[in-house]
């Protein structure tokens, strides 16, 4: 019995060790690009703070 035990499991050590390796490919959902991030956060204030000039020289 202990030895036809030993033999499953050891049977389902290459199916854990696959599902191990197809789970560090996947993509992360949550890895930024941060630099566009930057970027576009600059351009973004740079407007803002010209709509504001702007309004106040109006």
């Amino acid at each position: 019995m202990d030895a036809a035990l030993i033999v499953l499991c050891s049977l389902l050590v290459p199916v854990a060790v696959a599902d191990v390796g197809t789970q560090e490919k996947e993509e992360d959902p949550f890895n930024y690009d941060y630099q566009s991030l930057r970027i576009g956060g600059l351009v973004f204030a740079v407007v803002l703070f010209t709509v504001g000039i702007l309004l106040i020289l109006s």
